[in-house]
C-alpha cells in the first residue's frame, strides 16, 4: 500500500507540474473555443482581449511613441484611442499608419466622426504613393454620402455621379503600391506583447482578426465602373486605345491586391477585379494584334480559376479530416483532463476528511473512493501528457511565429497553425470524422469470444480436485 501511494503521489506532483506550463495552460483553452463554435468571433474577442488597467499603466510608466501606438490599437474607448494615437504620431510620425486601423473601425461601427476625412487625407499626405489611404477616403466618402454601391446598376447610374468618391478611387487605382499596413501592425504588437509577457494565442488572433481591410465593394464597384461603363462607352465609340487603358487600370489593381494583399480576402477581391478587367480586356488586345498579351492573360486567369476552386475545397486531394480529427483530439483530452482533475480532487479530499469526519463510518463508497484515489492520478497524469503532445505542434508554430525575422505576406496560418481549428486552411475541405472505433469493435468482439472459448476450453481440461473421503 506504501508503494502504491509513493506511486499516487508521484504522478498527482507530476500531472500538476504540467499546469506550471504556458503552453499547456494554453491548451486547456480549446474545450471553451470548441464549446463555442457557434460563435468563436466572441470568444476569441473575450480570450484575446488585453486588460485597460495593462494598458493605461504601460502609457504611464512607458510613454513612448511605439507604447501608445499599440495602446491605441487595443484601447478600451474610442477616446482613449483617438487620445494615444495623437502622442504616438506626435513623438514618432513614422506611426501615422495607426490612423488606418482607428479610422476603418470607425466607419464600420458608423461612429461620428466629422474629422475621418481630414485624417484619410493625413494619410495619403505620409504615403502618397499606397493606394489605401485612397481607398479609405472613398470609404469615407461612401458612408457620409450614403452613397449606393450594390447592385452593379446601381453603381454605373448612381456612383458615377459622385465626383468626390470617383477622384477618391481614381488616385486609389493609379498609385503604385497596395499596403494596409497589416506587416508593421504585426511587428509592433509581437513584439510588445513579448516585452510585456502578454503573447499568448487567443491575443494574437483577436488581434489578427481586427485587422483593417479596406471596404472591398468599393473596389470592386470602381472597377465596374471602369470597365462596364467607361470602357465600354470608349470602345462602343471606336476608341479602342482609350478602352484599353481603362481596363489595363482595373488589370494593375488587381494585381497589386493579389501580391501584395496581407489577407485571403484582399487576394480573393483581387481575382475577382481582375475578372471583370479580362473579360474586355483580353477580347480587345486581341483586336488590336496583341495575341500573345492576351493568352499570357487567359493562362493567368486558369491559374486564379484553379486557386478558387482549391479554396473552395473542389480538389479532392485538397479535402482532408486531419485538422478535424487534431481539434477534436486536443478538445477530448482537455475535457478529460478537466474530469480527472476534478475526480482525482474529490478523493482526496473526501479520503483525507474521513480521518476527522466520522472516522469509524467506512462503507462502500469509502472504499471505492480509497481505490479511486490511488489510480486517479495516473490517470490525470496520462491525458495531461497525451494533450500536452497533441497540442504542442501549435505552440511550437506561435512560438515560430512570434520570434521570426523576414518579410511577412500572409496572416491565414496563424488561424490554423497556432491553435487547433475545425475546418483547416483555405483549399482544405474538411472529411466528416469517421468513428475509429466501428471496424475495431468487431475484431475486438471476436478476440473477446476467443478468449472465452479459450478459458472454458481450459477450464475442462483441468482435472478438477478430489474431495477428501
Amino acid at each position: 500500500m506504501r508503494k502504491t501511494r509513493f506511486m499516487s503521489l508521484l504522478f498527482l506532483v507530476w500531472s500538476i507540474s504540467f499546469f506550471f506550463l504556458p503552453d499547456f495552460r494554453q491548451a486547456l483553452q480549446v474545450p471553451s473555443l470548441m464549446l463555442n463554435r457557434g460563435d468563436e468571433v466572441l470568444w476569441l474577442w473575450h480570450a484575446g482581449r488585453i486588460p485597460a488597467e495593462k494598458l493605461r499603466e504601460a502609457t504611464k510608466h512607458k510613454p513612448d511613441a511605439r507604447t501608445f501606438a499599440f495602446a491605441a490599437l487595443h484601447a478600451p474607448t474610442t477616446q482613449e484611442a483617438w487620445q494615444w494615437a495623437d502622442q504616438a504620431v506626435t513623438l514618432d510620425p513614422d506611426f501615422t499608419w495607426v490612423y488606418l486601423s482607428l479610422i476603418t473601425r470607425a466607419l464600420s461601427e458608423k461612429q461620428n466622426l466629422p474629422d475621418a476625412h481630414a485624417l484619410a487625407v493625413r494619410l495619403e499626405k505620409w504615403d502618397q504613393d499606397n493606394a489605401v489611404p485612397y481607398l479609405l477616403e472613398a470609404q469615407e466618402v461612401a458612408t457620409r454620402k450614403k452613397i449606393e454601391l450594390y447592385p452593379q446598376a446601381a453603381v454605373l447610374d448612381t456612383a458615377a455621379k459622385e465626383t468626390e468618391w470617383l477622384q477618391a478611387m481614381q488616385k486609389g487605382f493609379a498609385a503604385p503600391r497596395y499596403d494596409s499596413y497589416n506587416p508593421r501592425r504585426f511587428e509592433l504588437e509581437r513584439g510588445w506583447l513579448l516585452e510585456n509577457h502578454l503573447d499568448k494565442p487567443a491575443i494574437v488572433l483577436a488581434s489578427v482578426a481586427s485587422y483593417p481591410v479596406p471596404n472591398l465593394l468599393n473596389i470592386r464597384a470602381y472597377a465596374n465602373l471602369l470597365v462596364d461603363k467607361y470602357g465600354k462607352e470608349e470602345e462602343d465609340a471606336g476608341h479602342l486605345p482609350q478602352a484599353l487603358g481603362y481596363y489595363w487600370s482595373v488589370e494593375h489593381m488587381a494585381g497589386r491586391m493579389h501580391l501584395q494583399g496581407s489577407s485571403l480576402i484582399e487576394r480573393l477581391v483581387g481575382m475577382a477585379v481582375q475578372k471583370i478587367a479580362d473579360k474586355r480586356l483580353i477580347p480587345g488586345l486581341r483586336r488590336v494584334g496583341q495575341s500573345d498579351a492576351a493568352a499570357v492573360l487567359e493562362m493567368t486567369e486558369q491559374e486564379f480559376d484553379q486557386q478558387r476552386a482549391s479554396l473552395a475545397g473542389k480538389d479532392p486531394l485538397a479535402q482532408s479530416a486531419n485538422y478535424n480529427w487534431a481539434a477534436l483530439t486536443a478538445d477530448v483530452l482537455g475535457g478529460l483532463v478537466a474530469v480527472f482533475g476534478v475526480l482525482t480532487v474529490v478523493c482526496l479530499v473526501y479520503v483525507n476528511a474521513k480521518r476527522w469526519v466520522r472516522p469509524e463510518v467506512r462503507g462502500r463508497l469509502f472504499q471505492i473512493l480509497t481505490v479511486a484515489e490511488n489510480y486517479m492520478p495516473v490517470l490525470l497524469f496520462v491525458v495531461c501528457v497525451a494533450l500536452y503532445l497533441s497540442y504542442y505542434p501549435y505552440a511550437l508554430n506561435f512560438h515560430h511565429y512570434m520570434t521570426a525575422n523576414g518579410e511577412i505576406h500572409d496572416f491565414e496560418p496563424l488561424f490554423f497553425n497556432v491553435f487547433p481549428n475545425n475546418g483547416g486552411p483555405p483549399g482544405r475541405s474538411s472529411l466528416p470524422i469517421a468513428n475509429p472505433f466501428r471496424p475495431y469493435v468487431w475484431y475486438a468482439l471476436g478476440g473477446l469470444l476467443l478468449v472465452v472459448l479459450a478459458a472454458a476450453a481450459f477450464r475442462r481440461g483441468t482435472p478438477r480436485d478430489r474431495a477428501p473421503r
